[in-house]
């Protein structure tokens, strides 16, 4: 059985990466989650369920996100002629808009984002002695790059 301490350490550096991929991103007051939804319905025009399955989420919390796009402006849904029960998403003038903000500001959104988790890492580190070399490593040799599809809004490795 795993050691307790080292449980709570995963445990510590998990929540420390979700709440970087989970809050919002400073001057978009969108989170990536929703920036990738964005990013595939700009692509084509998807059902929430196939967005469910690019986002790798459950339905209902891809469900959650479309319903607060939807408030916000930024994204309309269809029903598709066909079946009734499928609804399809595209983005509204709006989100257009937000999206080019996004694609603009996003590489040094990140790059800030992924400086403020180093640090928080290191801080864990000399805390709790916490050995996030890995994690680290990881995020050092990966660089933030935009998008050229407009598929993803995730660092990608070169």
């Amino acid at each position: 059985m795993a050691n307790q301490e080292q449980l709570q350490q995963l445990t510590q550096i998990y929540s420390l990466v979700t709440q970087c991929y989970n809050q919002p991103l400073t001057g978009l007051a969108v989170n990536l989650p929703q920036c990738q939804l964005m990013s595939y319905v700009a692509a084509e025009h998807l059902s929430v369920a196939q967005v469910a399955q690019r986002l790798g989420f459950s339905a209902t919390r891809t469900s959650n996100l479309v319903v607060d796009l939807c408030k916000r402006g930024y994204l309309k849904q269809r029903v598709a002629p066909n079946d009734r029960r499928r609804r399809y998403l595209g983005l509204t003038k709006l989100g257009e808009e937000k999206l080019a903000l996004i694609e603009q500001q996003l590489p040094e959104i990140l790059d800030q984002t992924l400086t403020e988790l180093r640090v928080n890492l290191a801080n864990l580190h000399r805390e709790k002695s916490v050995d996030p070399r890995g994690l680290t490593d990881f995020l050092f040799v990966h660089e933030v790059v935009a998008p050229d599809d407009g598929s993803s809004c995730l660092p990608a490795s070169r």
